[in-house]
């Protein structure tokens, strides 16, 4: 199950779906439910948070998106802390292995840059970065909504 929401990420960014609609799609498919639907609310969040200085990567962003989504609630007396330890979970792995959420810092300039679709391209980030950013918040979460709570 998590290669195939890996690859099925992979194959959405590939296509032209930004990194935090690619995980968010991958996942919510995965569970069930239509990704055409939640996708919309991803759109804003790729390249860093819509190119803003200090954005989180896009990736990382989809991911927390598949876990409110799966784990959020829908009535406000419901409680938050089963979704709020995964999400704290999740930045900590994603820091841990990438040094940083921040789309800037990971990629080693700013999306705002002018120049920066020419440095994206120049650099090969899509492939040499970011492919390895949406593959591993797709199989994280995967992974997080699939352990079993104490």
């Amino acid at each position: 199950m998590k290669h195939d929401i890996v690859q099925k990420a992979l194959d959405y960014f590939s296509s032209g779906y930004t990194c935090s609609e690619a995980v968010l799609k991958s996942v919510a498919e995965a569970k069930g439910i239509d990704g055409n639907t939640v996708l919309p609310m991803a759109s804003a969040f790729g390249s860093g948070m819509a190119r803003t200085n200090g954005g989180f990567c896009g990736a990382f962003s989809g991911g927390v998106m598949a876990l409110s989504l799966l784990q959020g609630r829908q009535v406000p007396d419901a409680s938050l802390d089963r979704l709020y330890r995964s999400v704290a979970d999740f930045k900590e792995r994603f820091e841990t292995l990438f040094e940083s959420c921040e789309c800037a810092t990971l990629l080693g300039f700013s999306l705002s840059d002018e120049h920066a679709g020419e440095m994206f391209k120049a650099q090969n980030c899509k492939v040499r970065k970011c492919d390895r950013f949406v593959a591993f918040a797709a199989e994280e979460v995967e992974r997080i909504l699939t352990r079993k709570e104490p």
